[in-house]
């Protein structure tokens, strides 16, 4: 029994230890639970594993529209981010937070993008309050020919 304990404990440590230091805490989103805007049903978004990547092609500087619904339990003030990627060459991919009201109105966090990359960046989004009754989502422009959101989260 007690070696087994033990083991778990060293087994436990090591897990710890081994969590990047930039991790975010608290609830997350997967990517791939969004849909395109204003075309619920964009054909440029295909979705694998957590992520939902715009595979069309266009122009530099080109993106499509991706919102992500997300569950709060209101009111709130919310610490908000992104990880996303570019699209490899010449494309980045911008998120922002929106708490919504039932009255029109709401409160934005800062949009930030990442570099033109594919290697998943972490947007730090600032903060977002969510008044009663409301809700909020993300909206992200994703880079043509390879932009990826891999999720969303807030603490």
């Amino acid at each position: 029994m007690k070696i087994s304990t033990m083991m778990f404990s060293v087994l436990a440590a090591v897990a710890v230890g081994g969590m990047p230091a930039t991790s975010f805490a608290g609830a997350a989103q997967a990517g791939m639970s969004g849909h395109g805007w204003p075309n619920h049903f964009d054909g440029c978004f295909t979705s694998a594993w957590a992520a939902m990547t715009n595979s069309c092609s266009g122009t530099v500087g080109s993106s499509h529209l991706l919102v992500i619904p997300t569950i709060v339990d209101p009111p709130n003030t919310f610490t908000v981010w992104a990880n996303a990627t570019g699209n490899g060459s010449n494309g980045m991919t911008d998120c922002q937070a929106i708490g919504a009201t039932i009255s029109n109105g709401g409160t934005f966090s800062q949009i930030v993008a990442t570099n033109t990359s594919t290697t998943p960046q972490q947007l730090s989004l600032g903060t977002v309050v969510v008044f009663g009754h409301g809700t909020m989502h993300y909206e992200c422009h994703v880079a043509q020919g390879g932009g990826s959101v891999i999720n969303v989260g807030r603490q």
